[in-house]
Formats: structure tokens, sequence, C-alpha cells
């Protein structure tokens, strides 16, 4: 299986305009994707919506509803949110809204053992079943098949597979 990871989600109260939309601090292990500056409608003008990510353990979290998972969860969001102050000083005071989610959370709402982001590992070694089947009528698509997980190599497996069912092709210039 692909990493799991813990995701911090943040309204703030700060024009982090002038930021760049994604911001990823490898010596650090985690990265910043500022929405609204993707899309400016996420958040009201002077004003910035925000996500913070790092990989994460499944197994370093307690069972979900428990006290101590809220407490281990509201501590990893806390430190997640000290380390991108290096980066936005100041974050944590201009905090309006917050939400987190633990590899638990995506266990819960993917149905991915240990909350797997990627669906099976990402790796050149592992072959993804393409979206043809031998069954006549029936195809797959999503995380688990060609190309691999994520958003958009998702959403490219359903095109893939929907441009092959239509019958459409891309035409030699």
């Amino acid at each position: 299986m692909s990493p799991s990871a813990f995701m911090v989600f943040l309204g703030v109260d700060m024009d982090l305009s002038g930021y760049p939309t994604l911001i990823k601090d490898l010596d650090g292990g985690y990265g910043i994707v500022i929405n609204s500056n993707a899309d400016p409608a996420l958040a009201p003008r002077g004003m910035a919506s925000l996500t913070i990510i790092t990989l994460a353990n499944y197994y370093d979290f307690p069972p979900r509803g428990t006290e101590e998972y809220l407490r281990r969860k509201r501590e990893a969001a806390e430190a997640l949110i000290r380390r991108a102050e290096k980066i936005i000083p100041g974050l944590s005071k201009h905090i309006i809204v917050s939400d987190a989610a633990t590899p638990k959370t995506f266990e819960r709402y993917t149905s991915m053992p240990e909350g797997a982001i990627y669906a099976f590992d990402q790796s050149i070694e592992t072959r993804r079943p393409y979206f043809k089947t031998p069954i006549k009528g029936l195809y797959l698509v999503g995380a688990s098949t060609f190309p691999g997980g994520g958003v958009e190599a998702v959403a490219i497996s359903g095109i893939i597979c929907a441009n092959d069912i239509s019958g459409w092709r891309i035409k030699a210039v």
C-alpha cells in the first residue's frame, strides 16, 4: 500500500496572495498548498484557505473517537502548524477555522487500508490493472488502477476509459 498522511486545513485572516500556491519544505518533510491562491473564490478578499500536509504512520494514531485520538490529532495539528510558521510567520495567530485529517480519517472516508492516500504503492515495480477486463462491459477506473492514485491520476483513468468506450481517438497531425 502507499503511505498515508496527516493534513491540516485552515481558514486564516491573512492575505497570502504573495506566497506561491505550492510550497514544499523537503527538508522539513511537509508541504503547504494555499488553495485560495489557485482559486480566489475559496476565501474572502484578504483571507486565505490553505492545507498543510505531511506523511504519517497509521499506527501513530489511537482508535478514532477516543480521547487519546483527539488529543494526538490536536497535538499533531499544532506541531504541523508550528512547522509551517517557519515559512508563514504568525500563522497560528490568524486561524479562524481549522480541521485535520489523520490516516484513520482517510481510511474512514476512502475505505483504503491504513488510510493509504494513493491506494497501492506508487512505484515503477507496481503494475496496476488497466481499465479493460476480460469481462465484456466491465471496466476499472480509480486510484487502484492505471495510472495510479491522486486526484489527477484518477481523473485521467476515467478519461482514458471513457474515450475508449466512446471510440474517441486523438488524430495524428
